[in-house]
């Protein structure tokens, strides 16, 4: 991946104006020096989300979404940092040009070229006389001319060299072919062959619209009945949706997605005029692609097969949404059916009716998925279901959401509620979120966020450097126990080192490109407010934070004390505490150290430690026991 100059991303940072790129998807209004609106990356009703435009930097109050002008066109296009740079870049009238830590050669373009060269010559293929097979199976499927523009389906014809030739002769470099998966060389003879031959194509898309690899369908009942081209530098069947390009901004939307599990079943469900699905390629659902739909919505749908792969297939697919953050509801088929076949069968609205009718939400689904598996419904497989839905239970947030599924539940066992919810409770500790939670509230105003110590106190040592000079000197930054705000003081502790007057600035560029640009867009919020610690609150934080380290430090002695006491080892006790005395004032210790004579020497075979009160003081006896050499001590 190609990278760019720091000074290039200033630039940019420069040209722009971050209201007016915010404002082609957020209605903003002023107040004061910020600027207002609803976040377009949750659902609200009052605004919490504002941008500052003299810090070219956003953050919502609600979700805590934030960062700078990349951050927002990433998070609102799910682009990756590069792909969001060029955008911006191409709007600031820049040019990009790699830097020497860039790599030399990049073969996505091409690649992606030829990948789209292919894809026309499929559509005129279709389009033509050695097509009408394929339109005639279209025409039978269901599918209108329309949504096969949309999805910019093709056929491939029989034949070894027709899309090999039909390139070359455009002036594409079969090294090219050879990348993109396109041809196949022969084990037989040297030479290559066209990959998709007498199969419908589908492109596959990256999000931005990209063709990054083909997936090809026979027309008949011949095996393999799918065939993607291979995985390359641009495509991975983990990291890519079928037809997310087309569907992302109806998720975005309807803060919804479906999944489903084939190409013709998210193309068919389209056409129904259901928008926001999208289909994993007839693949199990990965973590990437989880992620992936993160970025523009918060629940999703399953709709699988309703056979006993499509049913363990959604168990797997909910735990990884789940894992994710995302919030999963299900919809299970008869047997036998997908949803192509279900719509064929019985037509829209029946189909939408059945969806309609027959939505289960995680733990529904989970409940009626264990209990079908059940023999019978005795004491040992009640306990087995309650065990089993228990994590899901126990982090939900809502006191009424778990007070419905213990309802359910309970009527499903065939037990009262009050014996669940006590078989629930037994293990509390064991889960999260089982304690009744306080709700949060949120307003649009930052004087109003419960902001923690640490962060007032980071934010005020952002805003004066000797302060943050003072306050490591003292404590150190261990304290910063929250990874982001960790890594932040982390940058800044490098940036401050160079004769630079933008520390700031510096940090909160590389604060986005890392990843941790909400937590710096919510301190830099911080920082224009007057609510941070002044010196008597700082020093107040650094003496708790010393006494703290102190407590832990002799925690950490007395533990040590108690090992050396229970291993009899009397010699390195009195040596530890020798070496205590000599980091802390003797008096700290003498009551330990009077309460452990008595304990560990009831039976001494050294005569000198019985004469112990006849020294000047402790600290001699204990001087002279450690370095005389004498071995009988107690054991």
């Amino acid at each position: 991946m190609a990278t760019y100059d720091d000074q290039v991303l200033e630039e940019i940072l420069n040209r722009l104006d971050i209201v007016e790129i915010v404002s082609e998807s957020v209605n903003l209004s002023r107040k004061g020096n910020r600027y207002w609106g609803l976040c377009p990356f949750h659902q609200e009703k009052t605004a919490s989300f504002c941008v500052t435009p003299d810090k070219n930097m956003f953050y919502c109050f609600g979700c805590h979404a934030g960062g700078d002008i990349f951050s927002f066109v990433m998070k609102r296009d799910g682009l990756e940092f590069r792909e969001a740079m060029e955008y911006l870049a191409g709007k600031a009238g820049i040019e990009l040009v790699k830097s020497r830590s860039g790599k030399q050669t990049d073969h996505r373009k091409p690649v992606i070229e030829v990948n789209q060269a292919a894809v026309e010559f499929y559509q005129q293929v279709l389009a033509g006389k050695l097509g009408q097979e394929a339109r005639e199976y279209l025409r039978r499927r269901g599918l209108e001319a329309a949504t096969i523009k949309k999805y910019q389906l093709g056929y491939a014809p029989d034949g070894w060299t027709r899309l090999e030739e039909h390139l070359l002769k455009k002036g594409y470099s079969q090294e090219y072919l050879k990348l993109s998966g396109l041809i196949k060389r022969s084990e037989n003879r040297n030479n290559f062959y066209d990959l998709l031959r007498r199969r419908l194509v589908f492109p596959i898309m990256h999000y931005n619209g990209d063709i990054v690899g083909l997936g090809g369908r026979v027309l008949d009942d011949s095996l393999p009945k799918y065939l993607n081209t291979p995985e390359t530098e641009l495509f991975s069947k983990r990291k890519v949706l079928y037809g997310l390009f087309q569907a992302r901004d109806s998720i975005r939307q309807a803060n919804k997605a479906i999944i489903v599990e084939g190409y013709m079943d998210c193309i068919k469900l389209q056409q129904l005029g259901i928008n926001n699905v999208v289909a994993t390629m007839g693949t199990a659902l990965t973590s990437e692609q989880a992620r992936l739909l993160q970025r523009y919505c918060e629940k999703v749908l399953l709709l699988y097969d309703g056979d006993e792969a499509g049913q363990r297939e959604t168990i797997r697919a909910l735990e990884i949404l789940g894992n994710e953050g995302l919030k999963a509801s299900v919809v299970s088929l008869p047997m036998g059916e997908d949803p192509d076949d279900y719509i064929e069968k019985y037509g829209k609205e029946e189909f939408l009716r059945y969806i309609q009718n027959n939505k289960l939400s995680n733990i529904e689904f989970k409940i009626n998925r264990y209990l079908s598996r059940e023999k019978e419904l005795n004491l040992e497989s009640q306990i087995r279901t309650i065990n089993y839905l228990r994590k899901d239970i126990g982090q939900l947030n809502s006191e009424l959401e778990k007070d419905y599924y213990i309802k359910i539940l309970a009527r499903k066992l065939k037990i009262e509620e009050n014996i669940v919810y006590r078989e629930l409770k037994k293990r509390e500790r064991d889960i999260s979120g089982i304690k009744r939670n306080k709700s949060k509230i949120i307003r649009d105003n930052i004087k109003y966020v419960n902001y923690g110590i640490n962060e007032r106190v980071l934010a005020a040592m952002f805003k004066k450097p000797e302060l943050f000079e003072y306050i490591k000197s003292r404590i150190g930054l261990e304290f910063l126990e929250e990874r982001d705000l960790r890594a932040l003081a982390g940058i800044y502790e490098k940036l401050k080192d160079n004769d630079s007057d933008d520390h700031l600035e510096r940090l909160g560029l590389l604060a986005n490109q890392q990843g941790f640009g909400s937590a710096f867009a919510r301190l830099a919020l911080l920082m224009e407010e007057e609510s941070l610690p002044g010196e008597m609150e700082i020093k107040r934080f650094i003496r708790q934070v010393e006494r703290k380290e102190e407590e832990q430090a002799w925690k950490n002695q007395f533990y040590r004390l108690k090992d050396l006491d229970s291993e009899g080892n009397f010699y390195s006790f009195l040596k530890f505490i020798l070496n205590l005395n000599l980091i802390h004032h003797k008096q700290s210790y003498t009551i330990l150290l009077n309460k452990k004579s008595a304990n560990i020497c009831e039976n001494p075979r050294n005569p000198r430690l019985l004469k112990t009160n006849s020294h000047s003081s402790k600290d001699q006896f204990f001087t002279s026991y450690i370095h005389a050499e004498d071995k009988t001590g107690c054991n």
